[in-house]
């Protein structure tokens, strides 16, 4: 009787129903803390009912059969169901012998929320769930029967879980694009024990998200875009871009404007449709500022990606980028820096309000900044540079023997080592190569303004000798798409982010900061003594301080290959 009256409600009444609620819920966790919604289930004892039926078949066989939408967890899976029912005394979770539980009902609730996270329901079987639970009531089939789908039940809310803690994606990164995923431990089969038949399965759901405000800006996004009309863009590039200006003559520009009015900008001309004018370029400027790009007027390469762009499109990135945020760590303290790799952006955060915020520059896509999460341990004011042996071997070495220039970098400030000692650069024939490559030079760049690592440096704890620092080449902040380093990232206002890490330890304030970088003794270590978490993040769409969802550039070239991973789950 209730099975029925829930399947049959009327549907438009109940999408409505499901917004309302997603929203309700998803701005709850502010005032309700994530973890402490799952640590109170934790400790509670394993949940028992008289109502469950004891299962007639245990053994393994029948557990493998189990439907799995996804063949990577599959052996996983399988496995932490049949770890369930044995911790569950073989007994059923989801359905009893008169009806199914409360906890059934409050899943498909929770099933229903997750397509506004970009997950699709279908993944866990929700359709046939819900029919096949119904039928079983309806016509009253053997124990079996109902034996087979709560097991299936089960395994569905294990794939979930696991899905939303850890994301659907197996591989990320390669050895070049070095990728370190922060995986969570949770114990879900833990959790599904402990729950009651009257649990709150869609707030539990909601808990498992990150939590990090800009993961809800997407996921608000993605529902924007879902009551949205398809849209017919038609993709092009311009043929000679070099000579884009008024006059410029070409068929494609009566797609340019096509698919600017499709995007909000209307720059059409009854006269010339191809032939550009001053208005083309003023909507071309419009779009640019809309989208956070240099407003030019050029219709570039970043630029045409941004319009060509599909509405399929854009929710899939937006899906590709709300998984990505499930790999991050959600344990970042009250204090911590993220640094968004395609953003070129550097933000300090406490208690996730936005302290400082700076452009960056980070590596280029030979030499790519690593994704990854660490401890910012040390500030170090007028550093010196010891170059890293890749450098010094791909680089510097064949410079001295190209300049024929032995004191190329002698003259630099750089000194020479070797086996501790310093020497003479001018006493090794550097044309030698055989000789040059059996030895282990050090160049060392004394501290000075023309230090490649400024007069700061922002020391992290890994082993990959990835750090944040100032830079002599202040021009480059000034570029639209930032990857010039050998991996290590520069900070455009490094004596402003030093402030905001000491301020508040002892006497240390900005006129210290800005004399300890200036005039201050070398190599000056300052231990900080608060926890700053750093997340290297790559996320190619993001949220702006007006509300605006923006579309990064892809400078490491993830995101086609990772949509690739995610379209069995589309």
């Amino acid at each position: 009787k209730y099975f029925c009256m829930f399947v049959h409600q009327n549907l438009k009444i109940m999408n409505k129903i499901i917004i309302l609620f997603f929203i309700l819920l998803f701005f709850s966790c502010k005032n309700k803390d994530a973890k402490e919604i799952i640590n109170d289930i934790k400790e509670r004892e394993i949940f028992e009912t008289s109502k469950a039926i004891s299962l007639s078949d245990t053994t393994q066989t029948t557990i493998s059969q189990l439907v799995i939408k996804d063949s990577l967890l599959r052996k996983k899976i399988t496995q932490q169901v049949l770890k369930f029912y044995k911790k569950n005394e073989y007994k059923t979770r989801w359905l009893y012998d008169s009806r199914p539980s409360d906890l059934f009902f409050s899943y498909l609730k929770a099933l229903d929320s997750i397509n506004f996270y970009g997950l699709n329901a279908e993944t866990y079987q929700k359709s046939y769930l819900t029919e096949e639970v119904a039928k079983i009531y309806k016509n009253k089939e053997i124990n079996t029967t109902i034996e087979s789908l709560d097991r299936n039940i089960t395994a569905s809310f294990l794939l979930l879980t696991h899905h939303l803690i850890n994301g659907r994606i197996a591989k990320v990164g390669d050895n070049k694009r070095i990728w370190k995923r922060s995986f969570q431990k949770q114990n879900n089969v833990e959790i599904l024990l402990k729950l009651t038949d009257d649990e709150n399965l869609p707030e539990l759901i909601s808990a498992m998200q990150p939590q990090m405000p800009l993961y809800k800006q997407l996921s608000l996004k993605y529902r924007e875009l879902q009551s949205e009309t398809i849209d017919s863009i038609e993709k092009f590039s311009i043929p000679d871009i070099k000579n884009f200006q008024v006059g410029y003559q070409d068929n494609t520009i009566i797609k340019l404007r096509k698919n600017l009015k499709l995007k909000g900008f209307d720059a059409s001309s009854t006269s010339k449709p191809n032939v550009v004018d001053s208005l083309l370029i003023e909507k071309v400027i419009e779009f640019q500022k809309e989208n956070g790009l240099t407003a030019d007027g050029i219709p570039s390469t970043k630029t045409l990606r941004i319009l060509n762009m599909t509405l399929e499109e854009k929710r899939k990135l937006l899906i590709l980028n709300m998984e990505r945020m499930r790999w991050l760590n959600r344990d970042l303290s009250e204090n911590y820096i993220t640094v968004n790799i395609p953003e070129f952006s550097l933000r300090f955060f406490n208690k996730d309000s936005l302290l400082f915020q700076t452009k960056v520059v980070v590596g280029t896509g030979e030499t790519p900044t690593p994704i990854f999460t660490d401890t910012l341990k040390y500030v170090e004011f007028r550093p010196t540079w010891t170059v890293p042996q890749s450098i010094i071997r791909n680089e510097m070495i064949p410079q001295i023997v190209k300049e024929n220039n032995s004191k190329k970098y002698a003259n630099r400030g750089y000194k020479l080592y070797e086996n501790g000692k310093e020497i003479n650069p001018t006493d090794v024939d550097w044309t030698d190569n055989d000789n040059v490559r059996k030895r282990v030079f050090y160049f060392v760049e004394a501290p000075s303004e023309r230090n490649s690592l400024g007069l700061v440096k922002f020391i992290l704890t890994n082993d990959m000798s990835i750090y944040l620092h100032d830079t002599p080449s202040k021009k480059l902040f000034s570029r639209e798409e930032r990857t010039f380093s050998h991996g290590c990232i520069r900070v455009q206002n490094p004596d402003e982010f030093a402030n905001q890490l000491l301020k508040n330890q002892g006497d240390w304030n900005y006129e210290k900061v800005y004399e300890a970088m200036n005039t201050g003794k070398n190599q000056n270590r300052i231990r900080l003594k608060t926890k700053y978490m750093i997340d290297i993040i790559y996320l190619t769409t993001w949220v702006d301080d007006k509300n605006k969802l923006i579309i990064g550039s892809d400078p490491y070239s993830f995101d086609n290959e990772q949509l690739k991973q995610l379209e069995r789950f589309f």
